[in-house]
């Protein structure tokens, strides 16, 4: 009661303050997301004490470590509470800053989620602990079926892939001979630990059991358990080496908000563009696109609320899905060589008495029309320069020309505003906070205008001919191209890449 008198006086003083609405109402809700955090976490705590308090014979080992744990994962808490009085005193400094109380609300969240996890993760820990020593018997019988059937597991097959896989792409032959070789070496794991458990294991079966015995099973267990899926694992593997032969974009089309009852839902709309590759080199790629609606956390959706229309993950081939980078970028940029290079396998650059400018090879035409569409306009070498050196530091190039002059890119850029103008976002007004929005000229969608072109090869256009089909969103899971590689539908190396509609982060659909 006390907490929610004191939410309404936040209200009244936020309806003073010259914070947003939008951003009162995001304030209200995370001081409402963190009380239930601060509730959550103080159940699993007194719940993990409980069970060291049940039992501290079988926690012995580890009673230290997850107190430890749990009090490190206060003090986040902690901090975030200290975040959320920041946000309630709203003093001036705060109201007049507005990504100032941005920034409060994305670290409160952060730190909460954190903490949560954390004791979620030992309160379950503790529970599987608790079921192992009631349940004996039956453990027992599931670590004896995996010491079993570790051993008729063949890695023939995957060995192949990995080697052929190292020989395609040597940056990545180190890590992946490695991962196999952990693989091969896990019948040996587990045997030690059988071996090395069988006091315990007889003492166990006689209900004789210590609760320190039954600490050092659930440990073996653990490792039995991590080395036991091997054909898992191989599966997994066989996916990492798939993953070197395609590129792939996380294009930010949409934001979206909806109430589903009384929780407000924070939602991406993101176009996943990737190109399949049956070898490095290979002229016959194939690429094919998925869009989907995701549910993400309200921290998630304000850090690319910036970003509609850019490229918000990018990986290249030769590169496994977690070393996408995730620095909002132009989409397309990232398929372009450095002038210094002057060409790569998606296209060249063009010297002519107008300057230099980007271009793709015919095969990479439909790239050309899926990240940028009819608005298309060559690359300018200036242009290019620009995105690089903001790459290289790491920060997001939004294609300004000049301190004064709006953004090409980016929610508030007048190539976004041209493409996505009919988006959920900008139909509910999100556009309206632009820097340029009081300035029409500034603002209006700008005609793609190319420079003249005399010597642009064929495979540009020049004459702004479409290439392949008509202006509009693709439709989700659509392929492209394929030329003599595999039909569509097909993904390369059947179980090398992940299931169709995979997307980075592993965010959930929501249709």
């Amino acid at each position: 009661m006390k907490h929610q008198v004191a939410i309404t006086a936040f209200l009244l003083l936020t309806g003073c303050a010259s914070v947003p609405r939008e951003l009162s109402r995001q304030i209200e809700d995370a001081d409402t997301r963190l009380l239930q955090s601060e509730k959550q976490f103080q159940k699993n705590a007194d719940e993990v004490k409980a069970a060291l308090n049940y039992s501290p014979d079988l926690f012995k080992t580890v009673s230290s470590d997850w107190t430890g744990r749990l009090k490190a994962a206060k003090s986040r808490l902690d901090a975030a509470e200290t975040d959320r009085r920041e946000l309630k005193r709203l003093d001036d400094s705060l109201r007049n800053n507005p990504s100032r109380v941005r920034q409060l609300l994305a670290e409160e969240d952060r730190l909460s989620q954190t903490a949560l996890k954390e004791a979620d993760t030992i309160e379950g820990q503790a529970n599987r602990w608790l079921d192992f020593q009631r349940n004996l018997p039956h453990y027992l019988a599931k670590m004896k079926d995996a010491h079993d059937s570790v051993h008729a597991v063949d890695l023939t097959a995957i060995a192949g892939t990995v080697e052929k896989a190292g020989r395609d792409w040597p940056a990545k032959k180190a890590d992946l001979d490695q991962r196999l070789q952990a693989l091969r070496t896990a019948p040996d794991r587990i045997e030690q630990q059988w071996q090395a458990t069988e006091v315990e294991r007889r003492a166990a079966a006689d209900g004789k059991a210590s609760g320190a015995q039954v600490a050092t099973l659930i440990q073996a267990d653990d490792v039995i358990e991590g080395t036991a899926s091997l054909p898992a694992q191989a599966q997994q593997l066989k996916a990492l080496c798939g993953q070197l032969y395609y590129a792939s974009d996380k294009v930010l089309e949409d934001l979206d908000q909806e109430h589903r009852g009384l929780t407000l839902v924070y939602r991406e709309k993101v176009k996943t563009v990737r190109t399949q590759f049956a070898a490095p080199g290979d002229k016959s790629p194939q690429t094919s696109t998925d869009i989907d609606w995701i549910d993400v956390e309200p921290a998630t959706y304000r850090a690319v609320e910036n970003n509609i229309g850019m490229s918000i993950a990018h990986k290249d081939t030769g590169q496994y899905d977690s070393d996408a980078i995730t620095t909002a970028q132009p989409a397309g940029y990232a398929y372009i060589a450095p002038p210094s290079v002057g060409s790569n396998q998606y296209g060249y650059w063009t010297h002519n008495e107008q300057g230099s400018f980007w271009t793709f090879l015919p095969q990479y035409l439909i790239m050309r029309e899926l990240f940028w569409g009819n608005s298309y306009r060559p690359i300018v070498v200036n242009d290019y320069n620009s995105y690089n050196t903001y790459a290289r530091q790491g920060r997001t190039w939004y294609g300004e020309t000049s301190p004064a002059a709006p953004p090409q890119y980016g929610t508030h850029g007048t190539f976004t505003q041209q493409r996505y103008a009919d988006s959920r976002y900008v139909q509910s007004g999100g556009f309206k906070n632009s820097a340029f929005a009081s300035h029409p000229s500034a603002a209006a969608p700008v005609a793609p205008v190319a420079p003249r072109m005399g010597n642009l090869p064929q495979s540009d256009d020049p004459q702004g001919k479409r290439f392949g089909r008509p202006a509009g969103p693709t439709p989700a899971g659509k392929h492209f191209g394929g030329g003599n590689g595999p039909p569509a539908g097909k993904r390369f190396g059947a179980g090398n890449s992940p299931p169709a509609g995979k997307r980075f982060g592993g965010a959930p659909r929501h249709r």
